[in-house]
């Protein structure tokens, strides 16, 4: 006769797992305790959630430029680079993209061919090269990430400056974590980053969340 198989014991989930493709409203409720209180796995079971819908977004943000994953990583730097006046040498995306020289040549000719990006000598020294995104490349990754990047400025505007405070202290304190590099500010009290009542209300930050700047 077959052995029985028992159930495993259960363990707490390790919190790099995947998290589980599941709907809003399940997720809200598993969002808190029996008492009604979140803990510290819930707001890391959030922050995979996230990373799974970033990731996703990117994904299909990929497919609609029809580009690879660094790919996309050199249009955006070079839009960025752009939007903060700061033009970017083949040598600075290298840089950015971790990448060597020779990686760099074959990336820079395939987006120079699929009209990505476009190539200038340097106003004052001709033997250097910069780079840019052109208009259309511009046009592309404004239809594949702009209304999502609506929304997700709806999302921050929909929080009060308390909740803000805390969102970009957690976040903050989370990429140190993830990076262990100690270069990195470490995270400010949230009692520090009380806003100024009469600063003047950002009004680029919805264009730096597109472009990458915010």
């Amino acid at each position: 006769m077959p052995e029985r198989a028992t159930s495993p014991t259960s363990s707490p989930e390790p919190t790099f797992w995947p998290a589980p493709v599941v709907s809003g409203a399940a997720r809200a409720a598993r969002s808190t305790s029996a008492t009604g209180e979140t803990r510290p796995r819930d707001v890391l079971a959030a922050l995979r959630v996230f990373r799974a819908a970033d990731a996703a977004m990117r994904q299909r943000a990929q497919a609609q430029l029809a580009v690879n994953e660094t790919d996309l990583l050199a249009i955006r730097h070079l839009i960025q680079g752009e939007a903060r006046r700061t033009p970017v040498s083949p040598k600075d995306l290298s840089v950015y993209l971790g990448i060597s020289s020779a990686a760099t040549a074959k990336l820079l000719a395939r987006l120079s061919r699929t009209g990505h990006i476009r190539r200038e000598a340097h106003a004052v020294d001709g033997r250097v090269q910069l780079l840019y995104a052109t208009s259309a490349a511009h046009q592309e990754v404004r239809r594949a990430l702009g209304a999502v990047h609506d929304r997700m400025f709806a999302a921050a505007e929909g929080l009060d400056p308390a909740q803000r405070r805390a969102v970009i202290h957690f976040l903050t304190a989370v990429a140190e974590a993830m990076s262990g590099d100690a270069s990195l500010p470490a995270p400010e009290p949230i009692a520090a980053l009380a806003p100024d009542p009469g600063a003047a209300p950002d009004r680029g930050l919805k264009a730096g969340l597109l472009h990458g700047t915010a």
